[in-house]
């Protein structure tokens, strides 16, 4: 779904791979200049691999209550050759107009 990131009243929430080597991490940028409200993250490998992220750990840490402009939270990567190096991370959060936004990111370590 496509963002309009110059609008202030949305915001613009974006997921990474950050890190090097066995220390990576998924992390959520918000980079509009409205706040997000209850941001969730969801992580897939492709085809029958397993699950790069720990679903507790999803669970601790998601959904975000609210993520501030130009704030990031993280969650801990799990990359092995049982998770391929193929993820779909889908980003789902409100804007404060009561708006709801999706965005699929591709990622390759």
């Amino acid at each position: 779904m496509e963002m309009q990131a110059d609008n202030p009243m949305t915001a613009n929430v974006t997921v990474f791979l950050s890190g090097v080597g066995g220390d990576r991490h998924f992390t959520v940028e918000n980079e509009g200049a409205a706040p997000a409200r209850n941001v969730e993250l969801k992580i897939e490998s492709e085809g029958d691999k397993n699950a790069p992220v720990l679903e507790s750990e999803l669970d601790k840490k998601f959904p975000i209550a609210e993520l501030a402009s130009g704030e990031q939270r993280s969650v801990q990567a799990i990359i092995t050759t049982g998770t391929g190096i193929h993820f779909n991370a889908y980003v789902v959060w409100q804007n404060p107009d009561g708006s709801h936004r999706e965005v699929k990111t591709r990622l390759t370590p």
